[in-house]
């Protein structure tokens, strides 16, 4: 019995050493082309989904399924997206744009209160700097 478990375990370590034997050899492509082509199509494959999510999101929003500014979706860091809103309003202070995780509602209250726009506007013109 022990005899047998043995040779299962040498046949199944030579059909693994053979395969990646037979892989190795036949490969289209280098292992750095075969990086950089995977990388490539799970880069679109992700740009793709952020489309179709953003799409669908903005489709709830606009049936009011959820709440305004459930799709925001930002392009850049904070950084940027700060840079650009103090480079178009030039009243926004450091203080105004201080963002915290979790704390979102508390900076659209500061942006509501000092641009005198609504939650929604705001988002949209976060989300298209």
């Amino acid at each position: 019995m022990n005899d047998e478990k043995g040779k299962i375990l040498l046949a199944t370590l030579a059909g693994i050493g053979a395969g990646v034997a037979a892989g190795m050899l036949l490969a289209p492509n280098n292992g750095l082309d075969t990086r950089d082509s995977l990388k490539r199509t799970l880069t679109k494959v992700g740009d793709d989904l952020e489309r179709t999510v953003k799409g669908f999101m903005d489709k709830l929003e606009n049936r009011n399924v959820t709440d305004d500014g459930s799709s925001l979706i930002m392009r850049g860091s904070w950084d940027d997206v700060k840079g650009q809103l103090k480079k178009n309003y030039a009243e926004l202070t450091e203080d105004d744009l201080t963002y915290m995780e979790g704390q979102e509602d508390e900076l659209f209250g500061r942006l509501q209160q000092k641009l005198g726009k609504t939650k929604h506007e705001i988002m949209k013109l976060i989300k298209d700097l």
